[in-house]
């Protein structure tokens, strides 16, 4: 049980940017998995191996060959197509550790759908403000307490932003056009 929360510790260590170990993380150090879960999780190569090698420091030779290997295994595992298709939907950066040319396609698959939701997103809370924004202006325009100068301002105002609020809109519309049907086959377990 210790060695299971020691090696998690190492994981999170190596997830979270740490870039070394420990003279007890590196005593107990378990090669094969820190390769592994370093791999599996879109690790960069030469970082993991910055990262292990801080054990010299410590007179601990970390095995470098098991480590390449277990990491070329998770490396396998991340580089999956499925796997880029979920990072691009979650936003996650292309890192460029797969030399892999489906992992690539569909992951920018992934990332156009994610960037036609996040400007989704972005269109309804904008149609929210100027919605909030007409309405306000609505209620001044209703009042008896407004120059002539200012309802002129407030019309030329509403104008405009009923302009914008109208495109966005459009925009709104035409956003499922843009999520395209997939050209890569993902398939999920």
């Amino acid at each position: 049980m210790q060695n299971r929360l020691l090696i998690l510790s190492i994981f999170v260590l190596l997830n979270n940017g740490c870039t070394t170990l420990s003279q007890d993380e590196c005593r107990t150090a378990n090669w094969e998995s820190l390769g592994y879960e370093h791999g599996v999780n879109g690790g960069d190569y030469a970082d993991g191996i910055t990262k292990i090698a801080a054990c010299n420091d410590y007179n601990i030779n970390p095995n470098i060959e098991q480590f390449k290997t277990s990491y070329e295994d998770g490396l396998a595992v991340y580089c999956q197509p499925e796997n880029g298709f979920t990072l691009a939907m979650r936003g996650v950066s292309y890192n460029g550790v797969c030399n892999n040319r489906a992992f690539r396609k569909a992951w920018e698959e992934g990332n156009d759908r994610y960037q036609i939701q996040q400007r989704r997103i972005a269109v309804d809370n904008r149609i929210t403000e100027l919605k909030q924004q007409l309405s306000e202006i609505n209620q001044q325009l209703n009042s008896n307490n407004i120059t002539q100068t200012q309802r002129k301002e407030l019309n030329t105002q509403q104008r405009q932003l009923e302009r914008e609020l109208k495109d966005l809109r459009r925009e709104k519309s035409l956003l499922p056009l843009l999520n395209k049907t997939s050209t890569v086959e993902i398939t999920f377990p």
